[in-house]
């Protein structure tokens, strides 16, 4: 496409159809989560009603209002308070990851304490490397993405923008523990039983070439 006069609006329009489709599935994410804690208790209920056409019109409107604030950041200081949201939204992630790890190592020690290993249908082929290696390379980062506020000269706003949710996430942790009065689940206690999936006996296993492509494809993807 070198020297066309239409490839730079081609280029455009691409980048274009990735920003709305990123936030496209930002949008959707944010609302499903927020519908999510409403119905369990852990956000307000208000955010749980739905409309005739069965969405939750209010989470959508605060999903999408959160978004419009966070976009309009960009434009206040040279785009710097964008860079600060940008650093503690990336931080958020790691930590949610570190957290998927820890529940996936912990859901399996479970099983495995409880005899119960029989109940994965489906087995992930990274475990038992998987989960650990999630942990810790999230950890890592975490540690150590913050290099740059410490070099040439400490930057004590891009320190907080970087290391504020380590502190805000132990807090929600320790605050939900002391006013729901919840207790770690040993692993001996934990349900593994209830909303088990299980396979119908009328399923017949599938075999001959069909089967095995369908089956590197899953593996690979």
């Amino acid at each position: 496409m070198t020297g066309a006069h239409a490839a730079g609006s081609v280029i455009n329009a691409v980048i274009l159809t990735s920003v709305l489709s990123a936030g496209n599935h930002a949008l959707f994410a944010g609302v499903r989560l927020m519908y999510t804690l409403a119905l369990e208790g852990h956000a307000p209920r208000v955010l749980g009603r739905l409309n005739r056409n069965q969405v939750p019109w209010i989470a959508v409107l605060v999903t999408g209002a959160v978004a419009g604030l966070c976009f309009g950041s960009s434009f206040i200081g040279a785009g710097q308070l964008w860079s600060w949201l940008q650093n503690i939204v990336g931080v958020s992630n790691q930590l949610s990851w570190i957290s998927i790890g820890i529940t996936s190592i912990r859901f399996r020690s479970a099983l495995k304490v409880q005899g119960k290993t029989h109940l994965l249908p489906f087995r992930n082929w990274t475990y038992p490397y998987g989960p650990w290696f999630c942990v810790i390379l999230n950890s890592f980062l975490v540690l150590v993405q913050g290099w740059s506020c410490f070099s040439p000269k400490f930057d004590g706003v891009s320190f907080v923008s970087f290391y504020i949710e380590l502190p805000i996430m132990l807090i929600m942790y320790l605050v939900w523990k002391f006013v729901k009065k919840t207790k770690t689940v040993k692993l001996e206690e934990m349900d593994l039983e209830t909303d088990t999936y299980t396979v119908e006996e009328k399923v017949v296993e599938e075999t001959g070439w069909k089967a095995k492509v369908k089956n590197v494809v899953t593996w690979l993807f």
